[in-house]
């Protein structure tokens, strides 16, 4: 068995498309779904698989999760058929492939027994951890129930790892969709009227499915176009980047940042924080490619170069808005409020004109940094110290602390003819992403994170 765009399973499809409503209303009910999971590409009939959901990568790859969808009660035999060639596809392309879905009317008799264990296994088995007795018991007797079938071993393995059954009715679609958008895509609210629309916009665009891929950027534009007047409802909805290990869900926009944020980041290399900053520019230009939308949701509970990398890689400059969550408090930068009062206690130049200086920034807890920067060897270059009692407590009083910290960098490098500022923040994070997100107009910043009791320095962010 073969796996290939021009194999005959792949392009059959294409050629007589007129036979395709199954899937394309299988498409139609779950593309509220895939359109709220953040990593949504675009979705594609008829190319190696009836349809394939594609999903952004780190790196600038793409992950699909493909769907098998057969308007029948499948044989036995034809089961098993279709995984094994799922097992082809993965083993062709594993990095691409690593999820797969069967959909069809209905499972007959033959394989129920091993559906409704597997279905066991992933409802209330979940509860359980993978190394518990009780799941490592239930796995062996599906692998021995398909032994005793004629199944093989390896091939039930695979179908229980990678592969999601699912039943589906098409006649359902189109009434289903509206539920389906109210449950995914909450904020758009349609009335009864736009939803008609949209939806047969959507179906238009699936019916072309099988000859080019149908884009977020597509549907977004149709959802934009039937909301008229209110599109900013839909405009302002942000994409979440999640900054995780290597849990990150394929449906999640996102990277690994184990290297420089784990256990054993007092040991990361100048060529990590390369490689992380080089793929959050990867998701940056991803998203202002597949969507119109600029606002990016963001945990602001971050360490101090990491939040500053993240406000500089969605920079306002660029045309990004940040939503911001810390602490159970919501932050968006596109709310430009401000105190009245100066929030810093003072600025404090000192030291005598070079081409590289330090800035110290310290609230709500006042610290002297003077031996953190002799250890280091630069506690003689000219100093910024900015500090503060207060915490913030509002969008008004974090916009402040920003403005003035940026106006006070800008101030320091353009006084001394600076040309590379060393940068340490005892801060809430929050405030190190906002600042990060304004901060053009100060010269190349070397970065510091508290590690192990001492300050390391970790990111050079040019300017």
């Amino acid at each position: 068995m073969s796996a290939g765009l021009l194999e005959k399973e792949s392009t059959g499809g294409a050629i007589a498309r007129e036979g395709f409503d199954y899937q394309d209303a299988f498409v139609l009910l779950n593309l509220p779904r895939w359109l709220a999971q953040s990593a949504f590409s675009h979705v594609v009939s008829e190319a190696a698989g009836d349809v394939e959901v594609c999903y952004f990568a780190p790196g600038g790859s793409f992950r699909r999760v493909m769907y098998e969808a057969k308007d029948t009660t499948l044989s036995g035999t034809k089961f098993w058929d279709e995984v094994a060639r799922f097992k082809v596809l993965h083993e062709t392309s594993p990095a691409e492939f690593g999820r797969f879905s069967l959909v069809c009317r209905n499972f007959n008799t033959v394989t129920s027994p091993f559906l409704s264990k597997v279905d066991r296994l992933r409802g209330v088995g979940q509860s359980f951890p993978a190394s518990s007795p009780l799941v490592v018991d239930a796995r062996r007797d599906i692998l021995v129930w398909a032994r005793a079938s004629g199944v093989e071993v390896e091939l039930a393995e695979f179908a229980l790892d990678r592969v999601h059954f699912v039943t589906f009715a098409a006649e359902h679609a189109d009434a289903a969709f509206t539920g389906e958008v109210a449950a995914h895509l909450p904020r758009l609210d349609l009335t009864s009227s736009q939803l008609g629309r949209l939806r047969e916009r959507c179906k238009t665009l699936i019916s072309h499915s099988s000859y080019r891929p149908v884009t977020r950027r597509e549907i977004e534009a149709e959802i934009a176009d039937v909301l008229g007047a209110d599109a900013d409802r839909w405009s302002v909805v942000p994409t979440p980047v999640r900054m995780a290990g290597s849990s990150l869900a394929t449906e999640e926009m996102g990277l690994d940042i184990e290297a420089v944020n784990g256990p054993d980041r007092a040991a990361a290399t100048s060529a990590d924080w390369a490689r992380v900053a080089a793929d959050l520019a990867g998701v940056r230009e991803f998203v202002q490619g597949a969507t119109a939308r600029r606002c990016v949701a963001l945990d602001g509970k971050q360490r101090m170069s990491l939040a500053t990398l993240l406000g500089q890689t969605f920079s306002a400059t660029r045309g990004f808005v940040l939503e911001i969550e810390h602490n159970g408090k919501v932050f968006r930068t596109d709310d430009h409020a401000r105190q009245d009062s100066a929030f810093f206690d003072g600025t404090l130049p000192e030291g005598q004109g070079v081409a590289t200086g330090v800035a110290c920034i310290a609230f709500p807890t006042p610290v002297s940094f003077e031996g953190s920067l002799t250890a280091l060897g630069i506690g003689d270059l000219p100093r910024l110290t900015l500090q503060s009692v207060r915490p913030i407590d509002g969008i008004d009083t974090l916009n402040s602390a920003v403005a003035e910290a940026k106006a006070a960098l800008v101030k320091f490098r353009s006084e001394r003819s600076l040309t590379k500022i060393h940068l340490f923040i005892k801060a809430p994070s929050h405030f190190a992403m906002t600042l990060g997100h304004r901060l053009n107009g100060v010269c190349d910043l070397q970065l510091y994170d508290w590690i192990n009791g001492t300050y390391v320095s970790t990111l050079l962010l040019r300017a």
